[in-house]
């Protein structure tokens, strides 16, 4: 199942398709973005067997592609995204859509950075296991 590399204010995940990030202003997501325009629980990423997709959960101020609003979107290879905002809201960069990647053994997975201090007290067997972030 192919791995996808999530970019976002300087910090990168790499996404594993066996389950779904939350992304949004709620310190307990998977990809916490500090603006005010982002909603809450803003949005999905997940892999539905054939693409990964991006779902916006109803977010006030909505999750644009090419300054186009999008509800529910099959993600292509490097899709950029805006949230709250369609031309400077918080920018998240997609890449590796597609590309099959070696799996990680639980318990293994590289962080080198914590995305928020919750899930670092729960370490690689807590929420974090099965994504990592470089």
């Amino acid at each position: 199942m192919p791995e996808l590399v999530l970019e976002s204010n300087g910090r990168t995940w790499t996404l594993d398709p066996s389950r779904t990030y939350a992304l949004g202003r709620d310190p307990q997501g998977d990809v916490v973005l500090d603006d005010a325009r982002v909603s809450w629980r803003h949005a999905t990423i997940s892999f539905n067997g054939h693409s990964w997709v991006i779902v916006d959960h109803g977010s006030t101020n909505g999750t644009f592609v090419q300054g186009q609003r999008i509800h529910h979107l099959e993600l292509s290879s490097d899709t950029a995204l805006n949230l709250g905002n369609a031309t400077d809201g918080p920018r998240v960069t997609l890449t590796g859509v597609g590309a099959a990647a070696p799996q990680a053994h639980p318990g293994q997975a590289h962080q080198a950075q914590q995305p928020h201090q919750p899930y670092a007290a729960q370490g690689a067997q807590g929420a974090n296991a099965g994504w990592a972030q470089q």
